[in-house]
């Protein structure tokens, strides 16, 4: 059963066994020779993500989650006792979705909403949201406007070099599968094939992966085994369906 807290935690395990140096993106320690900088983006469920942070907090991890504004996500609770734990926060941006591309109308939301998230930590990074179902892809916000003017140092999609940095997303229910994920996706010239964590687990051990690594890990994708694991991953799979027709189709880019 993969996919579970308890090998999260036994990947964690792995990757300081093998000399990873774990942090989130804006605490990155740049001098360390093997890193993993760990990103979570808060989709749903934050009752997952905090539970999450908390086993991040007792293994002495610091991680980067970015919370989406929406209600069912944006739990002030749940933000406050991460940001405690010793968790950056980051905002999941989605404005130009949220504005139906209107530009003018989105960066005014944009701002307002990080102000919002400013609230609970000083947000100095960003990561856009990718709105499978919505025709607007929201970095491209950017392309009109600038999110260094609002003190953001570092929007994850635009300012990672993925050449240099192997980016790792559980978008799917598996690592890196392209074929149902619409926009968490990066251009790199890493390629590798990894069928599940036990996979990856196995090659960290044969020391096949480089040594500045992203993982983008969902919390919503991980539960304790049990009915709600098997809901979830019914879900996922439902939903993988409906992004491979999407792709397929050609509607969205």
């Amino acid at each position: 059963m993969d996919f579970t807290f308890s090998i999260y935690k036994k990947l964690l395990i792995i990757f300081r066994e093998v000399n990873y140096d774990i942090n989130g993106v804006f605490n990155n320690n740049k001098s360390a020779n093997k890193s993993l900088i760990l990103r979570h983006d808060v989709d749903r469920f934050p009752k997952q993500t905090l539970q999450m942070a908390r086993l991040e907090y007792k293994m002495g991890v610091s991680s980067t989650y970015y919370f989406r504004i929406v209600k069912s996500v944006f739990k002030d609770n749940i933000l406050k006792e991460i940001v405690d734990l010793g968790h950056e926060i980051g905002y999941h941006y989605e404005d130009l979705a949220l504005s139906n591309g209107n530009f003018d109308k989105a960066i005014v939301l944009f701002e307002n909403n990080l102000n919002k998230v400013r609230k609970y930590y000083p947000v100095k990074t960003i990561c856009m949201h990718g709105s499978p179902l919505s025709p607007w892809d929201n970095k491209k916000i950017w392309e009109k406007y600038d999110y260094k003017k609002f003190g953001i140092i570092i929007d994850t999609s635009l300012d990672i070099n993925y050449d240099e940095v192997y980016y790792l997303t559980d978008n799917g229910f598996g690592w890196n599968r392209t074929n149902t994920s619409i926009r968490d996706k990066v251009k790199s010239r890493y390629t590798y094939y990894i069928k599940n964590t036990e996979h990856l687990i196995s090659i960290l051990y044969e020391n096949k992966l480089p040594d500045k690594i992203m993982i983008n890990a969902h919390p919503d994708t991980f539960f304790d085994p049990g009915i709600k694991w098997l809901l979830n991953f019914s879900f996922i799979k439902s939903k993988n369906t409906v992004k491979w027709i999407v792709i397929k189709s050609g509607i969205i880019k």
